[in-house]
């Protein structure tokens, strides 16, 4: 009795290992910055999908009839692509998307990282494992640091963040004010290979260029600086969101240009980095009063 195929989306555990070492940290799709991991609250998420070039089934977007299961699940078939982007590309308009079109993807992404495709035909599992770490020790280690501003409340119960757009709707808002204080949050993030050290940080309001680094109002929960990020670490810091928004005010009052807000994240490496940027309008009603008391 001849043993069944595994069919055409069980992936083999080098196959998964291969497209993740190989991606460059982010989905294939052209210049999309959507990382293949991301951190939320410190625990990883996977935030891709994987994609067939050639379809998986036989009513799926450039179906091959003359391919077989296993060619259909092998590396050399399969990208990653962000949700969206998956979408994109398989259900909202496949027929802009060729084979053609998602091999040159594949082999441009893949040939950054020292893999040609064409070797990579038809290969066992072994001979893939190879190939990665291979790739792996021929690509040089990299510092990636990355910040995002964002908004929420904190207090004894831990950290509530809000999406930016819609944070205006919950924070200030009395029936919410028990979560804890208003927090503009900082996160930095280390997405490289490489420990790296936050130094130091400034808040940074633009157009006008006033920068302020702000009262240390949560000393027992943002970290201490310099602070050391492991590969994969993230860590947080905590403004008082009332404070912010006073100096906002402040400003525009005295017809200064203020649009955003911006964190520059000073690392011990002596390079600096911009946080995305976090437009004042997203920003809350506040009180001006201090809070209450430190959280322990």
């Amino acid at each position: 009795m001849s043993k069944s195929s595994p069919g055409p989306r069980r992936y083999t555990s080098a196959t998964v290992r291969a497209l993740y070492a190989l991606s460059g940290t982010t989905c294939y799709y052209p210049d999309c910055p959507r990382s293949v991991v991301t951190f939320i609250d410190e625990e990883p998420f996977t935030e891709v999908q994987i994609a067939h070039i050639r379809a998986a089934s036989p009513d799926g977007p450039r179906n091959d009839p003359n391919m077989t299961d296993d060619e259909r699940r092998a590396f050399a078939n399969l990208i990653l692509l962000c949700k969206p982007h998956h979408d994109l590309v398989d259900k909202r308009h496949p027929d802009r998307y060729s084979v053609e079109r998602l091999v040159e993807w594949k082999s441009e992404r893949e040939g950054s990282m020292g893999i040609e495709r064409q070797n990579l035909s038809g290969i066992d599992e072994d001979a893939l494992i190879d190939a990665i770490l291979t790739a792996i020790s021929a690509a040089p280690p990299q510092r990636t640091v990355v910040a995002e501003l964002g908004l929420g409340y904190f207090g004894a119960q831990g950290l509530v963040e809000f999406p930016t757009a819609t944070a205006k709707k919950f924070i200030g808002i009395e029936q919410y004010n028990n979560l804890g204080n208003q927090v503009l949050l900082l996160t930095v993030r280390n997405t490289g290979t490489l420990p790296a050290y936050w130094d130091g940080h400034m808040l940074y309001y633009r157009p006008c260029g006033i920068a302020r680094a702000g009262d240390n109002y949560f000393p027992y929960d943002n970290p201490k600086l310099p602070h050391r990020l492991e590969s994969g670490q993230s860590a947080r810091w905590l403004y008082f969101l009332p404070e912010v928004i006073n100096l906002v005010a402040f400003m525009r009052d005295r017809k200064l240009g203020i649009e955003t807000l911006v964190a520059k994240v000073n690392l011990g490496s002596g390079e600096s980095i911009d946080s995305s940027p976090l437009h004042v309008d997203c920003l809350p009603g506040g009180q001006s009063q201090s809070p209450d008391g430190v959280p322990s």
